[in-house]
């Protein structure tokens, strides 16, 4: 990243400005040494300044050049060297080189300035998207695309934050070992990924749907309407019947109220769904 100096931008305009109204409108001598006093003392104070070495360089040229022009004005002011013909132009010569040389200077601070505030753009954009991208990962299911058991019991603090209630569905694939056993645990990640995109067809407009570990996941229904429920269950069982028959799988789903008065405690929310998908399980099996 470029260096750049810490003078404030208008400052800088200023006094670019102020060299060149001071090389090319005339004045009176003691107008005109006190501006070259002040001219070499910013130039020492510029060089102070971490621009890096290029500019530095420019601006020690710039500091030879005015100094030998002010130098060259003092000579001048002898009464011996009056007259010489080189003194009476050597200072405007020099002093005019060295204001050309730190109004070069200063366009190249400004270039600077300009670079570094593009390049901090990018950084921070770049750094805002890493960051979305992590808050993302953070919350979401890599396999599946589904949010997480972290995502889950976040959304149960807002929910009851907000006195929501609804049903969670707790949906377990029965058989899933024997699917990465018979056929390979990528197979088996597939079938997950079908599961989690059955899921996303068929939940109602504004359900959640989640992937809390192996083959395990959870829908939060936003209405505690049974009949609802029980169509929802009815079209997800539709939706997977050729998936259940080809990888000889069934699935389990487990129905637990949630409403304000147990929000407070999603463990035991989890846990009453979680022995009725297992209760719906043992059914299917007699």
């Amino acid at each position: 990243m470029n260096n750049v100096s810490q003078l404030p931008m208008r400052l800088i305009i200023i006094v670019c400005i102020g060299f060149l109204l001071s090389a090319l409108i005339p004045s009176s001598e003691s107008l005109e040494v006190l501006t070259s006093i002040i001219t070499l003392v910013l130039i020492i104070m510029l060089l102070r300044e971490d621009f890096g070495m290029e500019t530095k360089s420019w601006l020690i040229l710039a500091l030879g050049t005015y100094s030998l022009g002010v130098f060259a004005d003092l000579l001048d002011e002898i009464p011996e060297l009056g007259n010489h013909k080189l003194l009476n132009n050597a200072d405007d010569v020099f002093m005019h080189i060295g204001v050309f040389l730190m109004c070069f200077c200063f366009i190249k601070i400004l270039h600077q300035r300009r670079t570094l505030i593009d390049s901090l753009n990018t950084q921070v954009t770049k750094a805002r998207d890493l960051e979305s991208v992590l808050s993302r990962q953070a919350l979401q299911d890599e396999l599946t695309g589904l949010l997480n058991r972290r995502s889950l019991f976040r959304r149960f603090d807002e929910m009851a934050v907000n006195h929501q209630r609804g049903m969670l569905a707790y949906i377990d694939i029965d058989n899933f070992k024997q699917v990465n056993d018979r056929l390979g645990h990528s197979l088996g990640d597939e079938l997950l990924v079908i599961i989690a995109n059955s899921l996303l067809k068929t939940v109602p407009l504004g359900s959640r749907s989640y992937r809390i570990g192996g083959d395990e996941f959870i829908v939060l229904l936003p209405s505690d309407d049974q009949q609802m429920c029980e169509e929802w269950i009815s079209d997800l069982y539709d939706i997977t019947t050729k998936t259940r028959k080809e990888y000889n799988i069934g699935i389990s789903v487990g129905i637990a109220p949630y409403y304000p008065g147990n929000l407070s405690d999603p463990d035991s929310i989890l846990t009453q769904a979680d022995k009725a998908m297992y209760t719906n399980k043992n059914k299917e099996k007699a």
